[in-house]
């Protein structure tokens, strides 16, 4: 079977991401033009015994590497046009025999050839990059689907961002799901990356879902998951023997008290709350929450789950640890809570967008990990 290409659609949230090509800036690719210029330039003002041959044919090597096949072409052809006079009528070199100079001449367009076919290849590259980012993007989007926007009276907006060139799965997770009980969410970070992570996270996510709507309990949920990431681990190798775990975070407004949150951390970084007209806080979490994966018994996870109020008018920020582990060149961390405090957001997709701004601004755009954002906004006035 032939290969398939895949285009990114324009709404592909891999399209941004550090393992995507897109093209160089505008001042990038006029470079080459730039270097035909100043070695004419160069030619003209300077002795006829310099020719500067090594920034000619630099140019089509540089746009081979930076630009699209008929950029490409033309910077070959105009290298060509510009040295063969050059070389053996305006500026014709005295201590070089007319052989010599077809030899120059020659070189010359062997090197731009040798351009067309490097672009050909970096060409090809790109497309299969395109097509493995396409694929996946449906890998990723049936393991880790988009979030309904809205369920009752909360807002939802997530987001994902990855952090190294050619990392396709990563092991980010988030979910929602409404049940009897309540509007139930989870964000999860998987240990390692590839597909065994994608594995470990559609195993639970596919527990979460389960689970959700027959467990009533936060912390048995908690420890629903925790059984079956011990199972499909023992059955398929999952995780890593040593540093193999999952961190995540669970949380639940009940339908019964939908002012209050319920929540449960499991290794993970803890849940922020924006309140109306206050500053954001931390929702404390117990130091003994260990990660899941490392078999606690469902008695040890009830002291675990954390309550407090849930107003209308409040976000919650559930997020990866690729948010609060994001350092700038000083080395200091993202602090979510700092950088937030005495702004306002008008929906969850507001705040989710602001607060990817902010870590690829802090990083400079490079993230030493993965992150995912899980935004709710518990709306005052629900359609």
């Amino acid at each position: 079977m032939g290969a398939v290409s895949i285009p990114l659609p324009a709404h592909s949230r891999f399209r941004d991401l550090p393992g995507a090509w897109s093209a160089p800036r505008w001042y990038v690719r006029l470079f080459p033009a730039v270097l035909l210029c100043i070695a004419v330039l160069l030619n003209l003002v300077t002795p006829v015994h310099l020719t500067f041959i090594g920034l000619f044919v630099a140019a089509p090597l540089i746009a081979a590497a930076i630009d699209t096949p008929r950029i490409t072409l033309a910077t070959a052809v105009a290298t060509i046009a510009i040295t063969t006079p050059f070389l053996t009528v305006v500026n014709e070199p005295p201590n070089l025999s007319v052989t010599e100079r077809w030899v120059l001449v020659s070189t010359v367009v062997v090197v731009s050839g040798l351009a067309l076919a490097v672009n050909a290849v970096v060409t090809a590259a790109q497309r299969r990059m395109a097509s493995a980012l396409g694929i996946a993007e449906i890998v990723q989007r049936a393991v880790v689907p988009p979030p309904p926007s809205r369920t009752g009276p909360l807002r939802i907006a997530a987001r994902y961002r990855s952090a190294q060139r050619g990392t396709l799965v990563g092991g980010d997770l988030y979910a929602t799901q409404e049940t009897s009980f309540g509007t139930r969410l989870i964000v999860g970070d998987v240990s390692g990356k590839g597909l065994g992570a994608a594995a470990t996270v559609a195993v639970v996510l596919g527990a979460f879902r389960e689970w959700s709507t027959h467990e009533p309990d936060l912390a048995r949920l908690a420890w629903r998951l925790e059984e079956a990431l011990l199972r499909e681990n023992r059955r398929m190798h999952l995780l890593d023997p040593e540093e193999g775990f999952v961190t995540a975070v669970l949380a639940e407004i009940p339908h019964s008290a939908p002012d209050r949150l319920h929540a449960v951390c499991c290794g993970h970084p803890p849940p922020l709350l924006l309140p109306p007209g206050r500053p954001p806080r931390y929702l404390p979490v117990p130091e003994s929450a260990p990660p899941l994966g490392l078999g606690r018994e469902p008695e040890v996870l009830k002291g675990d789950v954390q309550r407090t109020d849930f107003l209308p008018g409040t976000f919650l920020l559930l997020y990866t640890d690729g948010v609060t582990e994001a350092r700038n060149a000083l080395g200091e961390f993202y602090d979510p809570a700092t950088a937030l405090e005495g702004r306002a957001f008008h929906d969850p997709d507001d705040l989710a967008d602001a607060l990817t701004a902010d870590i690829i601004a802090h990083t400079g755009g490079a993230l030493r990990d993965d992150a995912a954002i899980l935004a709710v906004h518990h709306t005052p006035n629900p359609p």
